[in-house]
This record gives C-alpha cells, sequence and structure tokens, in this order.
C-alpha cells in the first residue's frame, strides 16, 4: 500500500515509527563503535605498557645484568659458564611475562626468531610475516593491528628484534660462545648472527572477542531500554496527537464527506472551541463553506437562467455525444424529433444509415470526428425544406471528439427571399443586356427583311433564291439561339448540380457581355488554365454570379477603354477564378458595404444593389467563398470553389 493513500494519523504513526527505530539503531550502532574504540585504545594502551616493560626488563638484563654476570664468571671454576636463567634476555623477559600472566590472562606474550637457539621460540607463520615486514621497513621499529586468529579477534603489537654488538657473544661464532650455553642448546642454531640484522620479533596479543561481545551486549541492552522508552514516548505523543489534532480533522474529514455524497448540508457552520492551528482550519471551512453554498446558489441561479435561454432559443439545437445519442436537446429539437424530421439526429450512428449519395445528420457527424472540425452545410431534406445545418465539435486533452454541438437552422423562407433577389437581379441584368441583345438581334433581322424583298421583287435563278432562303434560315436560328440563351438564364429554377467546366461557364458569360465590352472599348485578357477539372456546380446559377462580377467590373470601368483581366487556376483542392478591372477602385467607405442586400451607389434605377450580394450568396451555397482587393489601380474579385 502506498504512503499517499494511507490517513494523515497513520501517516504519522509510521513515519515517527520509523525515525525511532531508526534514531535506536543509529544511536545502538555509534554506542557500539564508540566502545569498541575505547576498547581498542586501551588494548593498545596495554599493550604498548607491557611492550615497555619487557623491553625495560630485556635492557636492564643487556646492560646491566649479563655484563654483570660476566664479570663475575671468572672468579668461578668454569669461566665459560653461562646462567640462561640470568643471562638469556630471552629466557627472562618469557619466564617474567609467564608469572605476570598468571594474575592477568587475557593477553599472550612472545618472542621469537626464525633462527633461535631454543627450538621452543620458533616464529610461526604469522611472527615470520610479521619478521619479513620489519626487515623490508627497517624504519618501523614496532606494529600494531587487529588480527584473527583461530576465528578470534585479538589485538596484537609486535617489535623488532635487531642485533646488537653485545648479542653477538651468543650468537655469532659459536666457537666464540660460552661452553654452558653450547651445552644446553647446541650449534644447530642461532648463530650467524650480524650486527644490525632484524632476527625476530617479539608480540603481546590481548583478545577482543569477550571483550566486544560484551560491548554487543550493552549495545543491545541500550537500543531494547531506548526502543521501550521511545516508543512509550510515542504512544503519549499518538494520544496527544490524536486528541488535539486526528479527533479535530477526522471529524471535518466526515463532514467534508457528507456534503460530497449529498448527507450533509453545504451551508455548515461548525463551532470552533480552540484559538490554535485547528481553529483556524475550522474558521476557514467555515468561510470555504458559506462561499460555495453561495457560488452553489449562483450556479443554480445561472443554470436556471441558461437552460431558459437554451430553451427559449426557437431553432433546434442539441448536445450530441460520437454514438448519435442525445445529451441534451431544447423543446424546439424534440419537437422535431417528435415530428421525424430527418434534419435531426432520429437514428443511431452506424454505416448502414449514412448514405454518401444523400446527405443526412449522422453524415455530418461522422465529417467532424473524421475532420476533427466544424462543419455547416447547407441541405435539402427530404420534404422540400431547406436546412442551414452546424455541427460543432467538443475536443477532450488528447484531440479526439467526444460530443459535438448540434444547431439547426430552417432557411426555407430565406431561400425564397433569396430566390426573388436572384430573380429581381436577373432581370436587372436582362435590363442592362437589352441593348446588347436587341442589336444582335436586329442585325439578323435587317438581312432577313433585304432577303425577303428581294425573293419578293427580284427574278432569280434556284441557286440564288436558295441562297437567299439560307440566309434567311441563319438569320432566324441566330435569333432563335440568342432568346434560348436569354430565356435560359432569366427563369428561376433551384440549385442543381452537375459536372461543369469553370472556362466554359465564362466564355458562356463573355459572349452574353460582346455587345456591352465592344461598346466600351474593353479589352477582354483571358488566362484560362487548361488543368481545371470539371466541378459539380449549378451551371445557370453560377453563370449568373460570374455574370454580376463582370457587369460591375464594366461599369467600373466608366470611360472608354479599360482592361478586364480573368484567370483560371487550382489551389489546395479549389478551383479558384479571378476578375481584375482596371477601374478607379472602390473608395474605403465603400468597401465594407458591398455584399450588403440593396447596397449600391449607382444613381436611381440603374441598379438594384443585389448583384454582388446574390453572386455572394450562390458562391456560399457551394461551399465557396468570394473575396475583394481594391486599390486606385483597379479591382480584383476571386471567387473559390471546391473541387
Amino acid at each position: 500500500m502506498r504512503l499517499n493513500n494511507l490517513k494523515l494519523s497513520t501517516k504519522f504513526t509510521v513515519v515517527i515509527g520509523l525515525i525511532l527505530l531508526i534514531f535506536c539503531i543509529t544511536f545502538s550502532v555509534l554506542l557500539y563503535l564508540h566502545l569498541k574504540n575505547r576498547v581498542i585504545e586501551d588494548a593498545n594502551e596495554k599493550t604498548l605498557i607491557i611492550m615497555t616493560q619487557i623491553g625495560a626488563v630485556g635492557d636492564y638484563i643487556k646492560n646491566s645484568l649479563r655484563p654483570k654476570m660476566f664479570d663475575v664468571l671468572p672468579y668461578m671454576t668454569d669461566k665459560d659458564e653461562f646462567i640462561v636463567e640470568a643471562m638469556s634476555a630471552t629466557k627472562v623477559t618469557q619466564e617474567v611475562m609467564r608469572r605476570f600472566n598468571n594474575d592477568l590472562k587475557d593477553y599472550v606474550y612472545k618472542r621469537v626468531s626464525n633462527n633461535p637457539l631454543n627450538p621452543k621460540n620458533k616464529a610461526d607463520s604469522l611472527h615470520s610475516r610479521l619478521i619479513a615486514y620489519f626487515q623490508q621497513h627497517r624504519d618501523q621499529k614496532s606494529w600494531n593491528s587487529i588480527i584473527k586468529i583461530n576465528h578470534q579477534e585479538f589485538i596484537m603489537r609486535a617489535k623488532a628484534i635487531i642485533v646488537e654488538k653485545g648479542c653477538l657473544r651468543c650468537h655469532g661464532e659459536p666457537s666464540s660462545a660460552p661452553r654452558g650455553l653450547i651445552k644446553q642448546y647446541g650449534t644447530k642454531s642461532g648463530f650467524g648472527w650480524k650486527e644490525g640484522d632484524v632476527i625476530g620479533v617479539e608480540s603481546v596479543s590481548i583478545p577482543l572477542d569477550i571483550t566486544l561481545g560484551q560491548i554487543k551486549g550493552i549495545a543491545i541492552s541500550t537500543f531494547i531500554f531506548g526502543f521501550t522508552t521511545l516508543l512509550f514516548l510515542f504512544a503519549s505523543l499518538q494520544g496527544a496527537f490524536w486528541s488535539l489534532v486526528g479527533r479535530p480533522l477526522n471529524r471535518l474529514t466526515t463532514i467534508f464527506d457528507g456534503i460530497v455524497k449529498g448527507t450533509e448540508p453545504l451551508s455548515q457552520d461548525l463551532p470552533i472551541t480552540t484559538n490554535d492551528e485547528i481553529g483556524e482550519l475550522t474558521s476557514s471551512f467555515n468561510q470555504m463553506a458559506k462561499y460555495m453554498y453561495n457560488a452553489q446558489e449562483d450556479l443554480k441561479k445561472n443554470a436556471e437562467t441558461l437552460r431558459s435561454i437554451f430553451e427559449g432559443i426557437s431553432d433546434p439545437l442539441a448536445l450530441v455525444n460520437p454514438d448519435c445519442s442525445l445529451e441534451i436537446t431544447n423543446d424546439a429539437y424534440r419537437e422535431w424529433v417528435t415530428k421525424g424530421i430527418n434534419a435531426v439526429f432520429t437514428k443511431e450512428c452506424h454505416s448502414e444509415n449514412c448514405d454518401a449519395d444523400t446527405l443526412c445528420p449522422v453524415c455530418f457527424l461522422e465529417k467532424v470526428k473524421r475532420e476533427k472540425r466544424a462543419v455547416s452545410e447547407y441541405w435539402e431534406g427530404d420534404n422540400g425544406r431547406y436546412y442551414y445545418v452546424h455541427l460543432y465539435p467538443i475536443f477532450d486533452d488528447t484531440g479526439k471528439v467526444i460530443k459535438a454541438v448540434h444547431y439547426v437552422k430552417d432557411i426555407t423562407d430565406k431561400k425564397h427571399v433569396e430566390e426573388q433577389m436572384r430573380m429581381a437581379e436577373k432581370l436587372a441584368a436582362v435590363g442592362q443586356l437589352s441593348a446588347g441583345v436587341a442589336h444582335e438581334i436586329n442585325n439578323p433581322l435587317g438581312g432577313i427583311r433585304l432577303c425577303f424583298n428581294n425573293l419578293m421583287t427580284t427574278e432569280m435563278d434556284e441557286k440564288a433564291r436558295r441562297m437567299h432562303i439560307d440566309v434567311i434560315n441563319s438569320g432566324l436560328a441566330r435569333i432563335q439561339d440568342i432568346i434560348r440563351q436569354l430565356l435560359d438564364f432569366s427563369k428561376k429554377s433551384s440549385l442543381i448540380v452537375s459536372p461543369a467546366s469553370i472556362n466554359a461557364l465564362i466564355e458562356n458569360v463573355l459572349k452574353l457581355t460582346d455587345y456591352l465590352t465592344a461598346k466600351k472599348g474593353i479589352k477582354i485578357i483571358k488566362n484560362l488554365s487548361a488543368d481545371i477539372p470539371d466541378i459539380m456546380v449549378d451551371q445557370n446559377k453560377m453563370e449568373q454570379a460570374f455574370l454580376n462580377i463582370i457587369l460591375n467590373a464594366i461599369q467600373a470601368m466608366d470611360r472608354r477603354s479599360g482592361t478586364l483581366t480573368i484567370e483560371t487556376s487550382t489551389a489546395d483542392g479549389y478551383c479558384v477564378a479571378s476578375f481584375a478591372d482596371s477601374g478607379s477602385g472602390i473608395p474605403d467607405r465603400v468597401l465594407p458595404f458591398i455584399f450588403d442586400p440593396f447596397f449600391t451607389t449607382k444613381p436611381v434605377g440603374e441598379g438594384t444593389g443585389l448583384g454582388l450580394s446574390v453572386s455572394k450568396s450562390i458562391v456560399e451555397q457551394h461551399n465557396g467563398e468570394i473575396t475583394v482587393k481594391t486599390s486606385e489601380k483597379g479591382t480584383r474579385f476571386t471567387v473559390k470553389l471546391p473541387i
């Protein structure tokens, strides 16, 4: 279980318990180490004292007793007599330390050599290594350390035995040694020493295991006693903490849980019994509860207000889940669902419910989820009504669409008004084209009349008569074609899309404006791209949009000259058509209003103010856009239509 998931009192208990345990362990370890160091220091002092004492005894034997004995011996019967118990430093020190060891048994003294007279004083492997150490480190006269012998720890101090001049009388050559010495030890070893050689070591060892065991016992006893004492103190602190902190916090926690679960009212006013931090916390809780209560009441009022606004919206509005289920709806949306109007979500999101050839709300939602952007579409329902459908995505932190706001507006009446506006603008355009149409009809009529007069009044052969009849038929066909184009343009029609070439639509419109451009001396420059694919548009309405833009450009060039440049291209999945005139441009004060219905700067009777407004409506109905850039050198209108 993670510590973060525990209660505060449990955390306090665990943390304090760990602190006490660590403190007791640390204190016991430090105490053990301190006592161990003290024992080692005491043992070192003891070994130093013993070695100093042994050294003093040896010096006395070598410098005082032995020379005196040799002075006395000549007066004895055998002058080569050697008294080991009095004249051998090794023998005397060993005997002294043996007696000393009878009373103090916790140390071991040895004086050994690799080449001793007495085989009992032969160095073992440890002392042989010490002799080798002193031989290699002649500047080191003593050595001390903690060693293990037979799995027991000892502190040992060792001192090198260096051959002095006085030692050579007994350890030099056997021939010069006292016969008493040779008689007792023989000549196999103990001879051939040289002055200054390290011939052996003497050591004192004191065992540490018993003392360290006692120290461990003291440390463990100290740990148990300290931990018990601190545990009692901790229990007292825990009781005090629970009484002063835990219980008040538990009471606040219980009330908090009750508020969250709804079993406790939010308007709490807990009594403040102390002036400490708990009292301040209780006071802060009361203030917070009061603030939250007021905020909750305000939220309720705001929610009621928003709900009233939401329900008061006359158009259908809903919050839709990715599976097409409805989460929140207003009255209008529920009414449409009841009536079964297919502009709202009335079925679940399944692939079989989504027909790519027949758009529906399910298709729009799938597009929102797929493209992760808002979708706004004009849509004609099965009942002959027109709708403007909006779907706005709501994303989570990862960018996934988790909901969508669905807004639908019935624009059937607006569509009828727009259609009337387009018809009015068409009639206005027909009026502007009437002079050109009259001119186009008058020319073939003149030829037809002349041919009829010739046929009526002139004698001619069959070939000439046939030629006149062909001219009459050609002229009548020309007049019929002009009238058909004019009727096709002016008649009212619904949005019927079919594949069409933008270049061909522009060429058709330019044919209708040939007379006006020729009359004003306007030069037409066409840069029409041959790589543009056919796109799905209503050809009749798109021709009207292009005609309105071209007529505006012609009127902008009021002088008897000018250039109209028409270009087409493709960019980023759009077909782009631009119309640039060489007029004087649109004034800044007029530019923001040029697409407003009935806005015009022309004199009364020369324009309805619907041309650009209708063009913009037609382009947007095809999910395109129309933009304008202007300067004193002219104006450019750009139409972008999705491919």
